[in-house]
């Protein structure tokens, strides 16, 4: 048996190049971040208005810019570094695989930032009013800078994440676990689930509530016409074979 060690070793320089280039786009964005890390800190501050932050040790406000600029370092590489891994996987798919790869990954980077920005303009500032809120009727809030960033980038990036609802329930539907009738006959427990976890992350007026679990359950309706757009092409390119 002879072993073709360069097509072992082929796929394994190329994952290797694509470490490598990762690893410096996002050393490169982090320290430009870190140059303009007051401006960023500035900026996720602001859901908490005129209250003011605090460090609680010597080496805290350090620590605090390396790690707001990583985070936005991560964000804004992802899309670049996502496209180079998919790059390793295309020799290794067919033509209507990588169709559709075209068309997801533009998708899930829109997706995940519009989670961000919802994260940050509504999910924050209402979650934090309740928590604070809360707080306040019994003691005084000092509010460490640290503590506070990891809260607010954990719930952006969290956000985020949910918000690629549909590009995750339209692979599931592509490999075949999922299909949109299954969807729409869950409809109902989905909804459900949704206000459920929208009402434990916000206060408990309905308003707030809404407002987080109205976006999420339109982004399931949209998972369910994207399914039904993938399930008509896929029956139309089984009749073409056919023919």
């Amino acid at each position: 048996m002879i072993i073709n060690y360069a097509k072992i070793i082929e796929p394994l320089e190329r994952f290797r190049k694509v470490i490598i280039f990762s690893l410096i786009i996002v050393m490169v964005v982090m320290i430009v971040a870190y140059l303009r890390a007051d401006v960023l800190i500035g900026f996720l501050a602001k859901p908490l208005g005129e209250k003011q932050l605090v460090f609680l040790s010597p080496i805290e406000g350090f620590m605090t810019k390396i790690q707001v600029a990583f985070f936005t370092a991560l964000a804004l590489s992802s899309p670049l570094i996502f496209w180079q891994a998919v790059g390793l996987a295309v020799p290794l798919l067919g033509r209507r695989q990588k169709k559709v790869l075209y068309w997801v990954i533009p998708l899930a980077t829109l997706l995940f930032t519009v989670g961000v920005i919802f994260s940050f303009t509504v999910v924050i500032p209402i979650t934090l009013k309740f928590l604070l809120k809360m707080g306040e009727a019994y003691m005084t809030a000092t509010l460490a800078a640290g503590q506070y960033f990891s809260f607010v980038i954990m719930l952006s990036l969290g956000m985020g994440v949910v918000f690629e609802l549909p590009v995750i329930l339209a692979i599931l539907a592509t490999v075949g676990i999922i299909n949109s009738r299954m969807l729409r006959e869950k409809r109902k427990f989905a909804f459900l689930g949704i206000m459920v976890l929208a009402a434990f992350i916000t206060p408990s007026d309905a308003f707030s509530m809404l407002a987080v679990g109205i976006p999420v359950f339109l982004l399931y309706e949209f998972s369910i016409l994207m399914i039904l757009v993938i399930e008509k092409s896929s029956k139309k390119h089984s009749n073409l074979q056919e023919v």
